[in-house]
């Protein structure tokens, strides 16, 4: 993909996010102000950035929602709920289009999105709807119309053409007599164009081959002293050689401040737009032979741009190349930094590439030798300011107008880097890890079976060295992979507005923490559990105004979703001042659908009755909706949760609100086990579920209800032997004081202990899922290379029970 295009791409996506943001902020502020401002910046700098590519439907509808802003901000427009509803849906077809561009654009250029162009004309039309007549009215803007359309009478050089230049007229009536299609064009560009990144002159001096132009003002010029150099007041008159269809795709940007009229037809079109211009003259008048040699330079250079070698002078070629061109540009009295040229051959110096120069090539008009102008435009400049026309100019050309603040580009000390590229660091410190796991055996080696105890000290003196460094690229690139919970967390306001307003409820959001961090893997696997626990909270949790006010609360319910970093765990807690969980009415519930007996209907605890919304195929809705009563809830959410090494836990109070807190691990990309014993094989156990370790003599270990028990610090344990979980056919194994090893795991808020015949060391692996069928065994979260190059099976407590 085109590094610009790429660009472009993750730049839109921040900027949406950001509009969508800010339009929902709008709805809540007390001073508008500030924020509107704010989001017609936004919207206008990616407006202007997406007129870099060819994309008419995406600049269709952000422009229109630039009128919008800009017509807000002015207060000439109210902002409302309804307004900010249509500007969120045209971003939303903002994004859907640079989506499909990023999937769509292999080879280097935008896609076209021509097919969108109905819905592009629908949007942009509905947002001006909220304008009315306001739009033309202020600005001067001419009808608008996305389509050529046919106007009476036409544009006639004997009426209309009455101030041409006799030379002029001549030659344009010898081409319509020679049946060539010639357009008029009157282009008056925004007030405001400079604002939005446009340029008039440049769309002018792109087109192709002018036989007269004229540029005037729309109003009589101020007084020097009240000049405001960034409101345009031109207005550029143009005859030209070309199709209609041609100028109307050449001025598709701004069809509403543009006329098109067909002199071959005396058909008139009226197109919409903006942008902003000076002029000069085209070209000389050369001789057939200059022009010629002109087009043989012309392909020798673009002979020398298609190379595909890259020498180490490659930017030495690419200068030449240049100075080439604004040779021929001086010749033909062209303007180098209006026709765009410096700019072009700084992107190509920029990315070492010829093919911004080449596109640049292919976008000018070059006269030819069989087509050389019978006469020179002729061109009207307005007088100076301040002067009658034809006065020369004078001490008012000192005068400079200072760049604006926003101008100046700020540093960028920000890197986007492609998340494969990443990935690819992981993996090699992975190997890095599973390498230098491997020094301590060559040290034991060299020292038990070859005796030599001095290199067995400088193998590991060395792995010391090597250990430390590579913890701390570990530990980088681990930083690199961090990401704040914000990613998630951004979503929210627009989806606890939408549904809230479409459950009739009025609901506040609260978020706190949102820069706290944790692996990009852990943030992604929390986007689907969250909207699923925030979805139930404003459906089952939340009441609506008039029951709020009916239970004394006030009509606005309020849901909070705040982050903290706990030690190495990440904790989200999501609660809500809603009517929380009834636990009789859990307890029937769970009954009706078989979930539980008669027994444990009346022994459940309320707290036991409440956990029974994570059994699977639970439900409290009473009717099935696109929000809930599907059976697919809570147990989904747990299990997406267990999937990274997390836990949930659910409090709640009837009538006072419910709280789920989620706690994570920072990272899943290192995983830190304890290796066990059992049955001459070798086990990790993640260390995240190890509470301890300890040694239980036989003797203390009893039999209640069929199942081993210990107590353990006042706790009662049940025992389970892990060869007979794995199915192993041996025995555990004793010490020589009759003592069994005991792994104490934590599952939820429950301690089990798993017989092993020992306990080993704890080490760092990069956890590798298992592949093909092995991925359906349950009890295993995956194997990992060991140091001596064996694999080592990991465990799943929670799977394994």
């Amino acid at each position: 993909m085109n590094a610009l295009l790429n660009q472009f791409l993750t730049e839109g996506r921040d900027f949406l996010e950001a509009i969508g943001a800010k339009l929902l902020e709008l709805e809540r502020t007390t001073d508008p102000g500030p924020l509107i401002d704010e989001l017609f910046r936004l919207v206008h700098t990616l407006k202007g950035n997406s007129g870099l590519f060819d994309l008419p439907e995406m600049t269709r509808v952000l422009h229109a929602a630039e009128d919008l802003m800009d017509a807000v901000r002015d207060g000439r427009l109210e902002f409302s709920r309804e307004l900010a509803d249509q500007l969120l849906e045209a971003m939303d077809f903002v994004s859907l289009l640079i989506d499909e561009i990023a999937e769509g654009s292999d080879d280097g250029q935008p896609p076209r999105t021509s097919h969108h162009a109905t819905d592009a004309a629908r949007l942009g039309a509905a947002l001006r709807g909220f304008l009315g007549g306001e739009l033309t009215a202020t600005s001067g803007q001419l009808p608008a119309s996305s389509e050529p359309s046919a106007a009476g009478g036409g544009w006639s050089l004997a009426a209309d053409g009455q101030h041409l230049p006799e030379a002029v007229r001549m030659a344009v009536q010898a081409r319509l007599t020679a049946g060539e299609a010639l357009c008029w064009v009157r282009y008056r560009p925004e007030a405001e164009c400079f604002f939005k990144g446009e340029d008039p002159f440049f769309q002018i001096m792109q087109l192709p081959e002018v036989l007269w132009r004229q540029v005037g003002a729309v109003a009589s010029w101020p007084p020097l002293a009240e000049l405001d150099a960034y409101r345009c007041v031109l207005e550029f008159e143009v005859i030209v050689c070309a199709a209609l269809e041609a100028l109307v795709e050449h001025f598709r940007y701004v069809p509403d401040q543009v006329e098109i009229c067909s002199l071959a037809s005396a058909s008139a079109a009226t197109t919409h737009g903006n942008t902003t211009a000076t002029t000069t003259a085209d070209s000389t008048r050369l001789s057939a032979e200059a022009l010629e040699s002109i087009r043989v330079v012309l392909e020798a250079q673009r002979e020398i741009l298609a190379l595909t070698d890259t020498p180490a002078w490659f930017s030495g070629r690419l200068r030449a190349v240049g100075a080439t061109l604004l040779g021929i540009l001086a010749t033909l009295e062209r303007d180098p930094v209006a026709s765009g040229l410096e700019t072009a051959l700084e992107a190509a110096l920029a990315t070492d590439s010829g093919t911004y120069l080449l596109r640049w090539l292919d976008h000018q008009t070059w006269p030819t030798a069989h087509a050389a102008p019978a006469v020179r435009a002729a061109i009207v400049t307005p007088a100076p300011l301040g002067q009658g026309a034809g006065a020369p100019r004078a001490s008012d050309e000192s005068v400079k107008f200072g760049r604006r603040a926003d101008d100046q580009l700020a540093t960028n000390r920000t890197l986007k880097v492609d998340q494969s590229k990443i990935d690819r660091l992981m993996n090699l410190i992975g190997e890095m890890v599973v390498a230098k796991n491997a020094l301590p055996y060559l040290a034991a080696r060299a020292e038990e079976r070859y005796g030599v105890r001095e290199l067995s000290r400088e193998i590991k003196a060395q792995y010391g060295v090597i250990n430390r460094i590579a913890e701390e690229m570990q530990d980088a690139i681990m930083q690199i992979r961090m990401l704040p919970v914000s990613f998630v967390f951004q979503r929210f306001p627009r989806l606890v507005r939408d549904i809230a307003h479409k459950l009739g409820k009025e609901v506040r959001l609260i978020m706190d923490g949102e820069s706290t961090e944790a692996d990009k893997n852990i943030i992604e696997a929390l986007a689907d559990p969250l909207i699923h626990i925030v979805r139930n909270s404003l459906d089952h949790g939340l009441e609506t105004p008039e029951q709020r006010r009916a239970a004394g609360k006030s009509p606005e319910g309020r849901l909070t979703i705040s982050s903290r970093q706990e030690s190495d765990r990440v904790l989200i807690e999501i609660s809500d001042d809603g009517r929380g969980i009834d636990p009789t009415v859990i307890r029937h519930k769970a009954y009706e659908k078989g979930i539980i007996d008669e027994t444990a209907l009346e022994r459940l605890s309320d707290q036991e009755a409440i956990n029974l919304i994570f059994a699977a195929g639970f439900s409290t809705a009473e009717q099935i909706t696109d929000l809930s009563g599907r059976g697919v809830g809570m147990d989904v959410v747990r299990n997406a949760i267990a999937r990274v090494n997390g836990t949930i836990d659910l409090r709640s109070r009837v009538g006072a609100g419910t709280q789920l807190r989620l706690s994570l691990p920072l990272s899943m990309a290192v995983t830190n086990v304890m290796i066990v014993e059992s049955a001459g094989q070798r086990f990790g156990v993640p260390m995240d579920a190890v509470a301890e370790t300890v040694r239980v003599a036989q003797r203390d270990i009893r039999l209640i209800k069929k199942r081993l028990t210990t107590v353990l610090r006042g706790r009662l344990v049940p025992l389970v032997a892990l060869n007979d979980l794995l199915a192993l056919d041996a025995a555990q194994l004793a010490n020589d004081d009759d003592e069994l090893a005991v792994l104490v795991v934590r599952i939820e808020k429950e301690y089990l202990g798993i017989i092993v015949d020992d306990c080993r060391e704890t080490i760092d692996i990069i956890l590798k899922p298992l592949a093909g069928f092995l991925g359906n065994l349950a009890g295993y979260a995956g194997s990992a290379l060991l140091g001596d190059g064996s694999v080592l099976l990991i465990l799943n407590p929670r799977e394994l029970l």
